[in-house]
């Protein structure tokens, strides 16, 4: 089921400008602004388990291979590919809506 967000904006942690424009329980839109480096629109990103260690890019908190984290899922890789963020992070915003 996707909830379309009234353009839901967050802070990412190394500057990065996340804006929420549709969620589902597997499926992400977003735009991805990334002074310098890349602007994406409307970037797909799909819930699945991290391959690797890393830092969720909204938390800053540790991200352990196997947890459920949203990654970019559009071929070629893009270049914000390696980044991760929490599946939680999410969940929490589902339920305040």
């Amino acid at each position: 089921m996707k909830t379309r967000l009234s353009l839901l904006a967050l802070d990412g942690a190394n500057g990065e400008r996340i804006e929420i424009l549709e969620q589902s329980d597997t499926t992400l839109v977003i735009r991805w602004v990334e002074p310098g480096r890349c602007h994406y629109g409307e970037q797909r990103w799909r819930r699945r388990s991290a391959h690797t260690s890393g830092t969720c890019a909204v938390t800053r908190r540790k991200i352990r291979r196997g947890d459920a984290v949203f990654k970019p899922a559009e071929r070629p890789a893009p270049l914000n590919a390696s980044v991760m963020i929490a599946a939680e992070v999410f969940g929490s915003l589902a339920t305040a809506e």
